[in-house]
């Protein structure tokens, strides 16, 4: 597993819980596109947007498809936040 600071990962649930309309409570790493409600295709682009603005980085498409829980979606950003 990829290390993130507490900062990073904070930040990283803030913006999917503000992007989402949701509580911090409600997500957890099992979290999952298929099975959340509130997490939509638009949802999906928002939060993709949101966290390359935030955090200064590019996704690749196929990371932007892989992000398909919350977990991942952590370890994909903190990837990309070290590789920059």
């Amino acid at each position: 597993m990829i290390d993130m600071t507490t900062e990073q990962s904070t930040t990283i649930k803030r913006i999917f819980c503000e992007v989402l309309g949701v509580d911090e409570s409600v997500v957890n790493d099992s979290t999952s596109y298929n099975s959340f409600k509130p997490w939509d295709s638009l949802k999906h682009l928002q939060l993709v947007s949101m966290y390359e603005d935030e955090f200064d980085i590019e996704f690749e498409m196929d990371d932007i498809i892989a992000m398909e829980n919350f977990g991942l979606i952590k370890e994909i950003v903190t990837r990309y936040i070290q590789e920059k």
